[in-house]
């Protein structure tokens, strides 16, 4: 028995082998026989060359399930429709019991790190014994651990690394990613961006900037995606944005000209580009006071996302509120970012039905000479600029919860199986900062519908109730900072 618990993952290393079906790394009760699975593994001509495309899928899965889950918490998204767990609205809301779940739709974004993490374990147990076994498998095997725990520490607060294991901090689990990536620095551009990631979360920014500038060394065009297909391993987030009949998720309406930038069941979901390290680079900047830096950085950013082009696409999306009204849906529509913020035009687009060109890896409302044009002693204004930079930039990619401070609980069946883990306790409760604004409001514009119950369009100006941003400036929110 104590073999077996050792091993919980195990079931994921024979579906590896038989068709890539998940596995159960909080259930060791799943596990039959780990001897002869050990044993099947060692006598596989090839066993870490077999186990490594269960890993990628795991991979695909994961960044899916931290997308459909983290923007919703967020400020870009709002859920109408049935699809999705109403209370993921509400970062308040989201107790354990909410994020208890296991597919990629919703809730399921501690799950599928954690059974990333635990099968990437797995195969580099594996790969020790595998003569096999080269140093290039190897390393992305290390990089798929690394980047589970960056996950684990950018969503949630504490989380155990192994089974019954006590819940480390999100320092912790970034201590030990940071050294899995290291070990993976021979994939290139990718390992090094994210460990510039990792090294932001941590607040260290010599070496957040030192590892973008190795990223950025081999081109700063870099992107990288996860690939999905039609068939067995869909991008999730598209269903909700495109393809279900309710569109469950509805952009904020200042960031409506970034949906759905997924296209199709098989568009790849970014998870390393070049803009990031830019924004990291400026963020750093900003913070050790250097704004004449800090704002070049972040303009080269934004040059190099408004470079990345759009794709036409025609969007059937109603733009409907869960009441049925009509949310902004024609170009005719301006925005402000809150009620003292200026009125924008060209962020809401024309859809239901219509043609409209939109960004399938990065886009950006702000203007590079505009923001390389701000004054370096209005900081705030830099500081603004950066975050909404990171927000849209990042958008769809799993980024904007975290960036706001919110850490969701890790689900309930971890603090009911794990002796270790007890209620009350790190990780098995939402942390959400106090200046979130209360229940949903982050989600809310005024009015609700710029439309009558004819569909005539009443007014052209929406108002967005809270801009964020001025909130994470007022609040000196900053890895680098805090």
């Amino acid at each position: 028995m104590n073999q077996t618990r050792k091993r919980p993952f195990l079931p994921m290393a024979i579906a590896v082998l038989v068709g890539f079906q998940g596995c159960d790394f909080l259930d060791p009760t799943n596990v039959q026989n780990p001897l002869t699975t050990t044993d099947d593994l060692a006598n596989a001509e090839e066993p870490t060359a077999a186990l490594l495309p269960g890993l990628r899928a795991q991979f695909a899965r994961a960044i899916s399930a931290v997308v459909s889950t983290t923007e919703n918490v967020s400020d870009n998204y709002s859920i109408h429709g049935t699809g999705i767990n109403k209370d993921f609205d509400n970062p308040r809301a989201v107790t354990s019991q909410v994020a208890n779940g296991t597919g990629t739709g919703g809730g399921g974004a501690y799950w599928n790190i954690q059974e990333l993490r635990a099968l990437a374990d797995f195969v580099l147990e594996i790969a020790t014994g595998d003569a096999t076994a080269t140093q290039s498998q190897i390393a992305e095997a290390r990089y798929y651990r690394g980047v589970a725990l960056v996950m684990l520490a950018e969503n949630f607060s504490a989380a155990p690394v192994e089974l019954d294991g006590a819940a480390l901090s999100g320092r912790e689990l970034l201590t030990l990613a940071v050294t899995e990536l290291q070990g993976a620095t021979g994939s290139g551009s990718l390992a090094h961006a994210t460990l510039a990631r990792a090294y932001r979360l941590l607040g260290d920014a010599a070496n957040a900037v030192s590892s973008a500038n190795s990223a950025l060394a081999l081109g700063d065009g870099f992107y990288n995606l996860q690939e999905y297909d039609a068939a067995t391993l869909t991008n999730t987030p598209h269903a909700f944005l495109v393809t279900r009949a309710l569109q469950e998720m509805q952009p904020l309406p200042r960031l409506d000209f970034l949906d759905p930038k997924f296209l199709s069941r098989a568009a790849g979901i970014a998870y390393a580009k070049g803009e990031e390290m830019y924004l990291i680079k400026a963020e750093a900047a900003f913070a050790g006071g250097d704004f004449v830096a800090g704002r070049a950085e972040l303009a080269r950013g934004l040059r190099l996302a408004l470079s990345r082009g759009t794709t036409s696409f025609i969007d059937n999306d109603q733009r409907l509120n869960a009441d049925l009204s009509i949310r902004p849906r024609d170009a005719a529509i301006k925005v402000r970012a809150d009620d003292e913020s200026p009125i924008r035009s060209g962020l809401v687009l024309n859809r239901n039905g219509s043609e409209v060109a939109v960004p399938e890896l990065s886009s950006t409302s702000l203007d590079p000479d505009s923001v390389a044009a701000i004054p370096v002693g209005d900081t705030d204004a830099l500081w603004h600029a950066l975050h909404l930079a990171r927000q849209e930039i990042l958008f769809l990619e799993g980024r904007r919860m975290s960036d706001l401070g919110i850490r969701l609980p890790m689900m309930q069946r971890e603090i009911d199986a794990n002796p270790n883990i007890n209620p009350g306790g790190p990780g098995t409760e939402p942390v959400v900062p106090g200046y979130i604004p209360a229940g949903e409001t982050m989600d809310f514009f005024t009015p609700a519908s710029p439309y009558g119950p004819d569909g005539t369009l009443l007014t052209d100006v929406v108002t967005v109730n809270v801009d964020m941003n001025k909130v994470l400036v007022a609040n000196g929110v900053s890895p680098f900072l805090n």
